[in-house]
């Protein structure tokens, strides 16, 4: 997925520059066609940047009645966006890929404002969320029902219809790609959407709703709001709850995935969910041990590890372990001291690598290369929030890092017995999203791709691939529904089944 990806002098993996004066930007609801501000700024947070620890941003949250509003707003705009030609709903998502590509430099800026990414992921990011939106302006034409055969007499039309009004919830990774994402293909099918942008990203995900609706989306259409921290349960029920939300997807962790699909369940509402994924590599005696390493710690360290599919396990068979771990190494003394420590988004974040770490080191783990490098909350204004990258030999299901992800820059070794082991440990593990093979025997790849549970396989490339053609979604708690083409068509619409019959008259003596 990175292939084009060009190295850059000068820049490193991490981290987005900060500049001296910092401007403090007021992120409004984006209601109705409107920027909507409340006269009281109870409902309104702040937004600090990781890097400096400086805020950026005075984010304006919503409460019961402004929830209210863009709900009813999404419905009344539902009655005329799902009935317009598809091909007018094909020229508005074409046209918002042109505005963000239009707008890449303002949007990119606006990304860095509130968060660390690098130059290489916010043109990434930018690039791949104008092809998401291009591929659902191709599906809004290609939504297409059937004649099934049926009894003699009967024309049965099955057809493909829109929800109604969807609930929309993205993380702050990958900004642009997995917001845009949430909401073009709901749009693409004719539905309208209430979008909960992520509080860590607010700068820019004003900036997408805004060529969104600058595209042509209809007032009403796309509702972009905020919950205050601390209101996300109470508000995020009283969306599920309403009887005009008529699906809701989420993209983010496991655990919230989890409540929203419970919330979903108890409010009878259909739901997309695309969670955590913890990937594996898996890495078989044949592969090429140099290419396999340097691409693997590419998959795990890219974007600080911040990817659903960043590679977080390394399953290698005994034969080729020491030889990668050999490899392994020399990537860690040629490459972490430049790469030095990986900007995350969080302090929670940080929090959350320490302890997985201490704990597997406790537990017999030994980093390969370095000492042990742990950084917590920065004392000055010139430390970002961040963690040193660390590989992890000697993993055993013993350790917390065997199951559960870092979400950082991480890698963990799982030395198996043999392939049948390997495919084993690659699937002891409660998530399956993404994985990858690194071997020559193709064959063997392929039975072995089949047999790994989870959402997609890559053969000899990193387990960070995604693209708007192909589906998208885990197996076991990575979720259900799948994102992307045809795929999210499908997700994003429903059946009404149309019969038509000869007239004949019933027999009402039988039901005596």
């Amino acid at each position: 997925m990175f292939s084009q990806v060009k190295a850059k002098s000068g820049k490193t993996l991490n981290g987005s520059s900060c500049t001296e004066a910092i401007i403090i930007n007021t992120i409004p609801l984006l209601i109705d066609g409107k920027e909507v501000l409340h006269e009281s700024q109870d409902d309104t947070f702040k937004v600090y940047h990781p890097e400096h620890g400086k805020q950026t941003s005075l984010v304006q949250g919503a409460n019961e009645e402004t929830v209210g509003k863009a709900i009813a707003g999404a419905k009344e705009a539902f009655s005329s966006w799902s009935k317009i030609p598809a091909f007018k709903r094909r020229d508005i998502l074409w046209k918002a890929a042109e505005l963000l590509q239009e707008r890449k430099k303002e949007l990119e800026e606006s990304y860095r404002h509130d968060t660390h990414v690098s130059e290489m992921i916010t043109e990434f990011d930018n690039g791949m969320a104008a092809e998401h939106l291009r591929s659902a302006a191709t599906i809004a034409t290609e939504i297409k029902g059937e004649i099934p055969p049926v009894l003699e007499g009967t024309l049965s039309l099955v057809t493909r219809v829109p929800y109604g009004v969807i609930f929309s919830m993205s993380p702050f990774n990958m900004g642009s790609i997995l917001a845009i994402r949430t909401f073009c293909y709901a749009l693409a099918c004719g539905n309208t959407v209430v979008w909960k942008a992520n509080p860590t990203v607010p700068s820019l995900h004003m900036g997408l709703c805004k060529v969104m609706w600058d595209a042509g989306v209809p007032p009403g259409a796309l509702q972009m709001i905020h919950f205050a921290p601390g209101t996300e349960p109470k508000l995020t029920e009283q969306v599920l709850a309403h009887p005009d939300i008529r699906l809701v997807n989420f993209t983010g962790s496991t655990r919230v995935g989890s409540i929203i699909g419970s919330l979903a369940g108890k409010y009878v509402k259909p739901a997309i969910l695309e969670l955590g994924g913890n990937a594996p590599a898996l890495v078989f005696a044949s592969a090429d041990l140099r290419l396999a390493a340097n691409n693997i710690v590419f998959g795990g360290l890219v974007h600080s590890g911040q990817i659903c599919m960043s590679t977080s396990r390394i399953v290698v068979v005994k034969e080729a372990a020491d030889e990668l771990i050999k490899e392994l190494e020399s990537i860690v003394k040629d490459n972490f001291p430049h790469i030095g420590k990986m900007g995350l988004a969080t302090q929670g974040g940080v929090d959350k690598m320490v302890h997985l770490v201490e704990d597997a080191v406790k537990k017999g783990a030994v980093p390969l290369g370095h000492a042990i490098s742990i950084q917590k909350r920065p004392s000055s204004d010139h430390d970002a929030i961040g963690y040193t990258p660390i590989i992890l030999d000697r993993v055993t299901s013993e350790q917390q890092i065997y199951t559960e992800e870092t979400f950082g820059p991480s890698l963990i070794v799982i030395r198996a017995k043999d392939v049948e082991d390997a495919i084993r440990i690659a699937n002891d593990s409660d998530v399956g999203l993404s994985a990858s093979i690194w071997t020559r025997d193709y064959k063997q790849a392929l039975d072995v791709a089949q047999r790994i549970e989870c959402g997609a396989v890559h053969i000899n490339s990193t387990s960070v691939h995604d693209e708007p053609a192909l589906p998208h979604g885990g197996f076991k708690n990575s979720g259900f529904g799948r994102f992307n083409s045809m795929a999210a068509g499908m997700a994003f619409t429903t059946t009404k089944s149309i019969t038509m019959h000869e007239p004949k008259m019933l027999p009402l003596s039988v039901l005596g």
